[in-house]
């Protein structure tokens, strides 16, 4: 990448400690020996002062005082003397009484003890006085630090306290040339650090971003590593998070898509069908009600009188009869579509339900020389299920079977045990039906007879009827050609009853 941002975490940690060190060597050569100073003298003017008070008017004791002057220049590291006025050596710490030694220490306060104007200068002012002087015999920069001090009366002698910053400045030295060093070793560790550094946040950002990268492309089968528990860990685990539910989201709307594709095609389907269905009902309602119009026009025009006439009477009440019945199936079939008629399901025995069906039949039976074989397994054949609407579907299959059951063949019914079910089969026998047309038969005003021609009082509702009232039962039906025949199977839910009363 152009921005890596290991890079710059690399390049940033670096620059800073690069920054640090920089600072702290500045600050180190200009201003380590300024502050030094600084904290030196007031050190130093802090312990005159205390000096001051409390051995001013108390000499009456040399040694006391000597060990007191021996004290003060061990604990801060400075040659101190009392002199008087004149310049004369008083008092000097009790390790410096031998003539070699005060000779350094005088020679180490020359500068101060000669310089007159400012001994006058602290003795009048009773102020304690800071300078910096060379020494001319080693040519170093010292601290000078005098103050007055009454030992018998006011402002009799002066204390002088000399400090060199020679050490200072060798020291100050020593210790930029080890920056220096120190410097490059910290550089080193600068690099190894920052690059451990930035590895341990970017390659995590790293493979966040390709995970995000793919979640992007609609790729769900990646996810984080979560072996972290911190920030980038808690990212991580949300990231999964998000992935799965993504995942989830895509799929069920994947779901939704496909389902809504159904709707819609059987939204286009029953559009259709609806208008098949209007193009059905005026056909089917064209007819009789031409053949109406036609009869009683010629009834009231005189074309036809006595006999005829109640021909033509008799003609107009049975189509009149026949429209009556589509219009009533039309309905039934609306209802049971719309979901307004639910079934009242109840005990009963249908074996006795469907010999009374074949019992009103048997005129047709032996109008269409038929022959008609009833068998149950089980002389009580008791199922759960609304009893009205079970008529409705055996009398609809019934009447099938009679209208497409050539004449001489027989139709056979028969009820079997499976499992905790009864299966109702009809079987017309003599012809079997294209297999292409099954399906479409449960279609309304479907028939196989392309030239529709008005068939033995058919609508081309009964299946249609059947199926919707087996679809709220939630019964599973099948129609299938069989050897020499067709056959209609539906199952009911079966019931455990000792009556052994009724008849079948």
């Amino acid at each position: 990448m152009k921005h890596s941002l290991s890079k710059r975490l690399f390049s940033i940690t670096l620059c800073l400690i690069s920054a640090l060190m920089i600072l702290i060597y500045i600050l180190q050569s200009f201003w380590f020996e300024k502050f030094y100073s600084y904290r030196k003298t007031s050190l130093l003017v802090k312990e005159i002062s205390k000096f001051q008070a409390l051995y001013s008017y108390q000499i009456n004791d040399d040694y006391s005082l000597y060990q007191a002057l021996e004290k003060f220049e061990n604990d801060n590291n400075s040659k101190v003397a009392i002199f008087s006025l004149n310049g004369d050596l008083m008092y000097l710490p009790s390790k410096l009484e031998n003539k070699d030694n005060v000779d350094i220490l005088t020679k180490f306060c020359a500068e101060l003890i000669n310089d007159k104007t400012l001994i006058l200068d602290v003795v009048n002012s009773s102020k304690i006085k800071v300078t910096d002087f060379y020494n001319k015999d080693n040519d170093s920069k010292k601290i000078g630090i005098i103050a007055p001090i009454s030992l018998k009366s006011t402002n009799d002698s002066v204390i002088i306290s000399v400090s060199s910053i020679q050490p200072i400045e060798e020291a100050s030295k020593v210790i930029n040339e080890f920056l220096i060093y120190l410097f490059l070793g910290l550089m080193i560790i600068a690099i190894i650090l920052s690059s451990i550094y930035s590895n341990l946040i970017s390659k995590p950002l790293i493979t966040l971003n390709t995970v995000a990268n793919k979640m992007s492309n609609m790729d769900f089968t990646v996810s984080c590593p979560i072996d972290r528990e911190d920030e980038i860990g808690s990212l991580a685990r949300s990231l999964n998070f998000l992935s799965k539910n993504l995942q989830s989201a895509l799929l069920d709307l994947q779901k939704k898509n496909k389902k809504l594709e159904k709707d819609i095609q059987k939204e286009r389907k029953l559009e259709n069908m609806r208008k098949e269905f209007v193009a059905d009902v005026s056909h089917e309602l064209k007819t009789p009600i031409g053949i109406i119009e036609g009869y009683a026009e010629g009834i009231k025009d005189g074309i036809v009188s006595g006999n005829d006439a109640m021909i033509y009477l008799d003609t107009i009440i049975s189509e009149s009869k026949k429209m009556s019945v589509l219009v009533t199936n039309m309905l039934e079939l609306s209802k049971l579509e719309s979901g307004t008629i639910k079934p009242n399901p109840e005990s009963f025995n249908i074996n006795r339900l469907i010999n009374k069906i074949l019992k009103n039949h048997s005129l047709y039976f032996e109008e269409n020389n038929l022959k008609v074989n009833f068998t149950s397994s089980n002389p009580y054949s008791y199922v759960y299920a609304d009893t009205f609407q079970m008529e409705q579907v055996l009398t609809n299959l019934i009447t099938n079977a009679i209208k497409y059951t050539p004449s001489g063949n027989s139709i056979n019914v028969s009820i079997y045990e499976e499992n905790d079910k009864f299966k109702i089969s009809i079987q017309n026998t003599g012809i079997n039906i294209p297999e292409e047309e099954i399906d479409k038969l449960f279609d309304k005003f479907y028939r196989i007879d392309k030239s529709r021609e008005r068939h033995q009082n058919s609508t081309g509702l009964g299946l249609s009827i059947v199926k919707n009232i087996l679809n709220l039962h939630n019964s599973d039906f099948s129609l299938q050609n069989i050897p020499n025949g067709v056959e209609f199977y539906f199952y009911l839910n079966k019931i455990i009853s000792t009556d052994s009363d009724l008849e079948v």
